[in-house]
């Protein structure tokens, strides 16, 4: 790689601004581009490459259009049913956690009671 950059003359400053594109933000809808809504154009436009230039399906536009707010419905739906399982499955362990302290403190007793018993 050190060879390359010894080889160049001119200035990496300047040849990042031969090479930068401009960042433009193109809106594209489906009536925008088929090839039906505008009857007797190709629905090329101009400064568009050939992948762009072609209209979209109404599946593709769907998702593009819809895409996000899906995937953030999606999202937030698998975050409240992770919520909602981790609040059941606390409060089942905090019962079991009761029953067993319970059995525990009978068994206590229990042995207590063997113990006075015995020693009469």
């Amino acid at each position: 790689m050190l060879p390359r950059i010894a080889r160049q003359s001119a200035p990496i400053g300047a040849s990042l601004a031969r090479h930068a594109t401009p960042r433009t933000h193109v809106q594209r809808t489906w009536t925008r581009n088929s090839s039906s809504s505008q009857p007797g154009r190709s629905g090329q436009q101009p400064g568009l490459n050939a992948r762009q230039a072609l209209p979209y399906s109404p599946l593709a536009q769907f998702y593009r259009t819809f895409g996000r707010p899906i995937a953030k419905v999606f999202l937030m739906a698998i975050f409240t049913y992770q919520l909602a399982y981790y609040f059941w499955v606390r409060l089942e362990q905090d019962e079991i956690k009761r029953e067993m302290q319970a059995t525990i403190s009978d068994l206590e007793a229990r042995i207590e009671q063997l113990e006075k018993a015995r020693k009469r």
